[in-house]
């Protein structure tokens, strides 16, 4: 018997802007809190046009976003069998959820892929996630001799030996444990090897978008879906630098193979991004007036089960270390902002190359070229802070950025 919705509703809490944070989910890049984002039916699927064109299954799937690296994922599918996925995603319907699948999506990145390779065709290349093997057999159509594929639903049969390229096109979407996913992956690459995956990414606006983001479908298998941060992080775990392209990645140590440097090259450069965020322990002469009379931050906040800190000055500055990288993002973790459009008006700089502010995914971010640096002074340039309605100077306030230890932030280790 179906529960009387008014028994659920009865034990809702009163509305305040802690309940979004009452329960949590621990991330599966990072370890840190996850919060509930939105719930969709089952039969959501990957449609341009009507995601229910199939009706509703009457079942709810729950999706969870990390608000460290931005990775999205349902733990609803955790516990399912092969079997399981078998019967009720990769069945005789999957194709027409995803009619491309079989032949038409894996024929045109084979194309691509045949010419990104170009002088790697003596390489050992292993498609994971091989689907109906047509990459694989478009590939040694092409000249490539020694490409094999391997699926755990469809080419169940583990590959010998070790590969120096696996490719890996649209498939850790698939997966609830990508952490064990790429080591599976690694476990068949050479040590000096590459690995080159496509991947959907959550789009800028996906705070906006939540649920209705199309790519976010259950029907289709989607449990996990990216950021180029939770990719990063991913590798970085595992002693790997990403590279970002358009739309492939790659990862790869810091001395790859001749054939890895072959795709690594059609790719695009290395890439790592840094948070930065308010301090949690500061000097009094940062929380109270200088001889220009400015306060650079106000004292330590809580709100939405988070904590926070207005900024009060204009420039703020942190000393920064990353990875040897070509290209580095930054990122602030904006909490809220004193007036519309005051973050999209601020700039960041790296050792004084100033960038203007692009607003990704609910943060200010900004990329710099990075070569031949691994640290460095990041600055925050804002408009003036806005005097609020106290009319005093300490109550001068420009943007609220969230602390380190935030207690559902935690700084991956």
């Amino acid at each position: 018997m179906q529960t009387d919705p008014r028994q659920v509703l009865a034990r809702v809490p009163a509305a305040n802007r802690t309940t979004a944070y009452r329960e949590t989910r621990s991330c599966k890049i990072c370890g840190s809190g996850s919060v509930k984002f939105d719930i969709v039916d089952f039969n959501k699927w990957c449609s341009p046009d009507n995601f229910y064109a199939f009706g509703l299954s009457g079942v709810s799937v729950d999706y969870w976003r990390c608000v460290h690296c931005g990775f999205l994922f349902t733990d609803f599918f955790d516990n399912w069998t092969n079997d399981d996925f078998r019967r009720f995603i990769y069945n005789d319907d999957y194709l027409k959820m995803d009619g491309e699948y079989t032949a038409v999506r894996p024929a045109r990145i084979a194309e691509d892929f045949g010419r990104r390779l170009q002088g790697a065709e003596n390489a050992r290349i292993l498609d994971y996630g091989s689907g109906a093997g047509v990459f694989v057999q478009q590939m040694r159509e092409r000249g490539f001799h020694h490409v094999e594929g391997y699926d755990p639903f469809s080419s169940p049969e583990r590959p010998q030996g070790r590969f120096d390229i696996i490719t890996c096109f649209e498939v850790i979407e698939h997966t609830g444990d990508p952490r064990a996913t790429l080591a599976d992956m690694l476990g068949f690459l050479e040590p000096d090897g590459c690995i080159l995956l496509s991947q959907t990414l959550q789009p800028d606006d996906i705070l906006e978008r939540r649920g209705n983001w199309w790519y976010l479908a259950p029907r289709n298998g989607h449990i996990s879906t990216f950021t180029e941060e939770a990719l990063e992080l991913m590798a970085r775990s595992n002693g790997l630098l990403l590279r970002r392209g358009d739309t492939v990645f790659g990862l790869a140590g810091q001395d790859p193979s001749r054939f890895a440097q072959i795709g690594l090259q059609s790719v695009g450069p290395s890439f790592s991004t840094v948070r930065v965020h308010a301090p949690t322990a500061m000097p009094d002469s940062l929380i109270s007036f200088t001889d220009r009379k400015t306060v650079w931050w106000h004292p330590m906040k809580t709100e939405e089960a988070r904590q926070f800190r207005w900024t009060g000055g204009k420039l703020l500055q942190w000393q920064a270390k990353w990875p040897e990288v070509a290209c580095l993002r930054v990122h602030v973790p904006l909490v809220s902002e004193i007036r519309a459009n005051y973050a999209a008006a601020c700039k960041l700089a790296l050792d004084g190359v100033v960038r203007p502010v692009r607003m990704v995914r609910g943060e200010m971010t900004a990329e710099f070229d990075v070569t031949g640096k691994t640290a460095g002074r990041i600055e925050l340039r804002t408009p003036p802070p806005v005097e609020t309605t106290e009319g005093s100077p300490e109550c001068a306030k420009g943007i609220a950025i969230a602390t380190a230890n935030d207690p559902i932030w935690p700084a991956p280790a």
